[in-house]
């Protein structure tokens, strides 16, 4: 299983990702679309990197995000928002 969601992960332009956004912004460029969802997987994989649980729980999360968001910061606040509100629940 983890497997499988290493590989659907990695390749989530490729998958059913791809459709929705698509579908979500019909003009936009193919490889523009690609481009994105790679960038979107690499920043939540970024943030879950930078995660360290040395200290009060939430303060590590923002920490995190922050990290992530140093290295990929043409997100959205909400963005950023929903991120840290993922992590927490995923790292809780």
């Amino acid at each position: 299983m983890a497997e499988k969601y290493r590989y659907d992960r990695d390749h989530a332009h490729e998958g059913s990702m791809f459709g929705y956004v698509k579908r979500a912004h019909p003009r936009a460029d193919d490889n523009a679309i690609r481009q994105a969802i790679i960038t979107a997987v690499k920043f939540e994989g970024a943030a879950e990197a930078h995660f360290k649980w040395d200290g009060d729980f939430w303060d590590c999360v923002v920490r995190a995000v922050a990290q992530a968001a140093a290295e990929y910061p043409d997100f959205l606040e909400t963005t950023y928002r929903d991120a840290r509100n993922n992590l927490a629940y995923y790292m809780k």
